[in-house]
């Protein structure tokens, strides 16, 4: 992205406060962009921020203390790749359908552990994963219990919540409809990324 009519400190600053956000998922606060830059105050910091503030760069609200957003989105080009189901579980596409244009400030990490699927069906429908969405996935082969995840079950790929009772994993769907049940895993199955966000479909 092209930062113009900033000084090199300005710009430092403004890499920062950008590179902080995308790492932790939140905007930083003064005193954490003091330590990342080793500054000696955070007034030095303020410094650049009102003039970042000035020129448009950064927004913020008067006594919030994390209320600072970028003005400049960073936008990265997220793979779509196939369909996931959200009903009985359908085959992923392993084919690149589309690029999909997403703020790098919401991603946590590196944007190339991320892939968005097109999700089918309403067994996440209550969890606000409606058919036609976009979900975007972090790239991870594990999970916690109660996490949002895309499993593979064979060659089929599922989005449900990742559960885990009476010592067996269960992927849960979380929707209004009643025919969709708990799959128990007693067989081998792999969890392929977690649910970092939702795009909702145009109506």
């Amino acid at each position: 992205m092209e930062i113009e009519g900033l000084t090199p400190k300005q710009k430092t600053v403004f890499a920062a406060v950008r590179e902080l956000q995308t790492l932790n998922g939140r905007t930083p606060t003064l005193d954490e962009v003091r330590r990342h830059l080793n500054y000696a105050t955070v007034s030095s910091v303020q410094r650049h921020m009102d003039a970042l503030k000035r020129k448009g760069y950064i927004q913020s609200d008067k006594h919030q203390g994390r209320s600072m957003r970028l003005s400049h989105q960073h936008t990265v080009s997220i793979p779509l790749v196939g369909n996931v189901a959200c009903g009985s579980p359908l085959l992923a596409e392993e084919n690149v359908e589309a690029h999909v244009a997403y703020d790098a400030d919401r991603l946590k990490g590196n944007p190339s552990d991320y892939f968005f699927l097109r999700a089918v069906g309403d067994s996440m429908d209550k969890a606000g994963i409606d058919d036609g969405d976009l979900v975007l996935v972090r790239k991870s082969d594990t999970a916690e219990k109660g996490k949002r995840v895309v499993a593979l079950v064979g060659d089929d790929a599922t989005v449900k919540k990742l559960m885990n009772e009476n010592g067996h994993w269960i992927l849960r769907p979380e929707s209004k409809n009643a025919k969709h049940k708990d799959l128990i895993m007693v067989d081998e199955f792999s969890v392929q990324g977690i649910v970092h966000d939702v795009i909702k479909a145009r109506s």
